[in-house]
């Protein structure tokens, strides 16, 4: 079995993410993971990805799903790139593709915060509401992409 590197949040973002998550308040996610995931996705959509050096305490690999997860990462790495050589199983290849997914997730996190926290205790409706906002801003072409999508995963 091959052990992966932890996944990379910047640490600057760190109450982000534990504001996000955080149960005891008005947090709308249950685990940094299902944020992140969330993020990447929201930060490849928005066009928004941010290098960044110093990083949180990282997530172990572990914590994926390789069924849901990793298929999810590698497909914006591949239209990012157009490299297949991505789907190698080395350590390189990994890491080229968690850097592009963690950098989208930086971009994409600022974006969630700002859209859910706005006004805390309505965050869980404001979540709802962006999350069918972004349905609504779907061309033909990307509700077409989406189907094939839904159905290979």
């Amino acid at each position: 079995m091959v052990t992966r590197r932890r996944i990379r949040r910047p640490k600057e973002q760190e109450l982000l993410y534990k504001k996000l998550v955080d149960e005891e308040e008005f947090g709308v996610f249950s685990t940094y993971k299902d944020a992140f995931m969330l993020a990447g996705a929201v930060g490849f959509m928005e066009k928004k990805r941010i290098e960044f050096t110093s990083q949180a305490e990282g997530m172990p690999w572990s914590v994926f799903n390789l069924e849901t997860d990793e298929p999810f990462i590698d497909a914006i790495a591949l239209i990012e790139t157009e490299d297949l050589s991505l789907f190698n199983q080395d350590d390189e290849a990994f890491d080229k593709k968690m850097k592009i997914f963690e950098e989208y997730a930086a971009g994409g996190i600022e974006i969630i915060y700002e859209k859910i926290m706005v006004h805390p205790k309505q965050s869980l409706n404001n979540f709802f509401e962006y999350i069918m906002s972004m349905e609504d801003d779907l061309t033909d072409k990307e509700r077409n992409l989406k189907g094939i999508a839904d159905i290979l995963f």
